[in-house]
């Protein structure tokens, strides 16, 4: 059996408290003891004085495997991102048994033909696609998919939303290049909440912050909101730091989520009484699943 813990959008530098939620996380994988812990980006500024962080989650001396996020390369260059994490590219695979591991990157933009790494809000500048998975990187799935193996995939942003610019741009190119490749399972970060979706029999599944969710354009769009939540710089904390741990067997693969609950503010507080946000739920949680094989 293969057991493996996921994580992500921890945002170390937007909390206050992100050294107790490393803790938290940790505890966690010292209880479960997975095979490995996944990163699904946005950890924290690729900063000297962060260094720090990543000393702290590999104290557990578990394999911890990073996925590129948008706020990783905000306000660094890839190569440089690349370094601080200790990652040789950014894509890659791993094996464990005859499951293979795939991780993505798809902070890329298309501007006029050409494809280039997310950067300082650079998919602002003159009509670009973002964000997608570049030509060059789809051509490395498809050969990565080519060997008879099972297959999960990791990505930060996600292969199924479509809500607004949320989901990669050629999510339905990537998701074509799945069908019938032995897919199990599609995790991504990014959208700050819960969320489970099966296309073409391949789960794809949202894994919710370790930290918070953010509805700033809901309490920007309130005189009445901002007047009373705008000190919150929208952001709404969860107390609990989420992850889910996922076991895979010959017969099922295991999702086992989180219950939760915000730690002051709610979406109630903010007149999200659906509890959905970016295409997902903001329930304060990480979804239990089971896949049958």
């Amino acid at each position: 059996m293969i057991k493996f813990m996921v994580f992500g959008d921890l945002h170390y530098d937007d909390v206050p408290d992100g050294d107790r939620r490393i803790a938290e996380l940790l505890a966690h994988a010292e209880e479960t003891k997975p095979d490995f812990i996944i990163s699904l980006g946005d950890l924290c500024y690729p900063a000297e004085k962060n260094k720090a962080v990543l000393e702290k989650l590999c104290s557990a001396g578990i394999p911890l495997y990073h996925t590129i996020g948008n706020h990783d390369t905000e306000n660094c260059h890839l190569k440089n991102t690349l370094k601080f994490l200790s990652m040789k590219n950014p894509f890659y695979s791993f094996e464990y048994d005859d499951v293979k591991f795939i991780v993505l990157n798809s902070c890329y933009l298309s501007r006029n033909g050409e494809e280039i790494p997310y950067l300082g809000r650079n998919y602002k500048e003159n009509g670009a696609i973002y964000p997608v998975v570049p030509s060059h990187e789809a051509e490395w799935l498809k050969n990565e998919l080519n060997d008879g193996k099972r297959h999960i995939i990791f990505s930060h942003h996600s292969l199924v939303n479509s809500h607004r610019d949320r989901g990669v741009s050629n999510r339905s190119a990537v998701r074509d290049m799945l069908r019938d490749k032995n897919v199990l399972l599609c995790m991504n970060g990014h959208d700050h909440g819960d969320d489970i979706k099966v296309i073409d029999n391949i789960t794809y599944y949202t894994v919710n912050s370790a930290s918070y969710m953010w509805c700033g354009f809901q309490i920007m769009a309130s005189e009445k909101l901002m007047k009373k939540y705008g000190y919150l710089n929208g952001f709404l904390f969860y107390k609990q730091a989420f992850c889910v741990n996922v076991e895979i067997d010959n017969s099922e693969i295991r999702i086992s989520g989180m219950d939760g609950e915000y730690m002051s503010v709610t979406p109630d507080d903010v007149e999200l009484y659906d509890y959905k946000w970016n295409g997902v739920s903001v329930k304060p949680q990480t979804s239990s699943y089971v896949i049958k094989q």
